[in-house]
């Protein structure tokens, strides 16, 4: 069953490959480097298709399920990967085939600012995430997040800069501090690390505030948002122990503390605490 929209290039693919079918009724090899159109053929002649709001994606992938279920002579559909300098007759055609597209698909593509807000509707990428894949002014990646009604209902309020020492770029300055969530029971012990350059944000629920706790929550952190240059934290006893000095050493961060308790010194990630309480309370407010 296929119910999801796809990217126009994808379409394109597509089409390409119906119109492949309805002209070649002996005996064919369909070689192809989309993964996509590849499967979808593959796949075709057991489907079954739920009508989507796509009108035109819809149409064709009703006339290959027709064209492959009435078809008297066999094909075999084989993926080929692009761009690459693999010798061969096969990988050689699809890059003449390559070749001869290239003009079309650039001259068919829509722009720039275009491809990001079709791209944001299906995976909803944040502001640093589209301004990194698609190298857009941090101005028109806002007003895509910002007309996102999706996004809208689930938004972080913003962090407001503060008087915290913030990061020039990315990984550069973490705050890291523990909240407590009491709805979370024996897991409420929350630590929660926020890169004070973009505002992503990074909590996990733990079963304590041991150093051992916090190393696991960083461990978790640094696979989702990379490894920070510089670590700020409070003189808490999960932070100031030897063992924990040792962790952030062996991974070149280093580590800077304030003073225990005090909401100045860790201003950004006790905001991110706020929001984050406020979140959750919207959610589980809606789920009632």
């Amino acid at each position: 069953m296929w119910s999801l929209w796809r990217d126009p290039p994808q379409v394109a693919e597509l089409a390409a490959v119906v119109r492949a079918f309805e002209k070649f009724s002996e005996p064919i090899n369909l070689v192809t480097d989309s993964a996509y159109v590849a499967g979808v053929v593959s796949r075709a002649e057991q489907a079954v298709l739920k009508e989507i709001d796509n009108e035109h994606l819809f149409r064709l992938l009703s006339k290959l399920i027709y064209l492959i279920s009435h078809r008297e002579h066999p094909f075999y559909v084989m993926h080929v990967r692009s761009h690459t300098d693999l010798p061969g007759e096969v990988a050689e055609g699809n890059r003449q085939a390559d070749s001869l597209a290239a003009p079309v698909k650039n001259a068919r593509l829509p722009d720039i600012f275009q491809q990001a807000k079709l791209s944001h509707q299906q995976y909803h990428q944040n502001v640093p995430g589209l301004i990194r894949q698609f190298q857009l002014t941090r101005s028109q990646a806002r007003a895509i997040v910002a007309t996102c009604p999706s996004c809208q209902v689930q938004a972080m309020p913003s962090m407001g800069m503060g008087v915290n020492p913030r990061g020039l770029g990315s990984c550069e300055v973490w705050q890291t501090d523990i909240t407590h969530i009491p709805s979370f029971r024996h897991l409420k012990y929350v630590h929660v690390s926020i890169d004070t350059h973009s505002g992503a944000v990074y909590a996990s629920a733990h079963a304590g505030e041991k150093t051992e706790h916090a190393k696991k929550h960083l461990v978790q952190a640094f696979s989702m948002l990379g490894i920070p240059k510089e670590i700020s934290t409070d003189n808490g006893p999960a932070y100031t122990s030897k063992e924990f000095l040792e962790f952030v050493q062996q991974r070149g961060v280093e580590h800077k503390t304030g003073i225990p308790h005090s909401p100045t010194g860790q201003a950004v990630v006790e905001r991110a605490h706020q929001t984050l309480k406020q979140v959750l309370a919207r959610q589980s407010s809606t789920t009632v």
